[in-house]
């Protein structure tokens, strides 16, 4: 299910930069799928926070927790 969420997260490039940002990772990481799973833990974190303050996910904390990963 993150696979597919990642993906179409890339597909549509939003939040914006996210295209950018996975492209990055997966030359760094030897590719889309590597990329992938990296960016999972960040996608969770940032799911499990909107739902714990019962709010909607925080596009601009997810981009950053992901330019970390680079």
């Amino acid at each position: 299910g993150m696979h597919l969420a990642i993906r179409e997260q890339v597909s549509t490039d939003r939040p914006g930069g996210i295209r950018a940002l996975h492209a990055a990772l997966a030359l760094r990481h030897g590719g889309a799928l590597e990329a992938e799973h990296r960016m999972m833990e960040a996608l969770g974190e940032t799911l499990w926070e909107a739902q714990r303050n019962g709010r909607a996910p925080d596009e601009r904390a997810y981009l950053e927790r992901l330019q970390r990963l680079r």
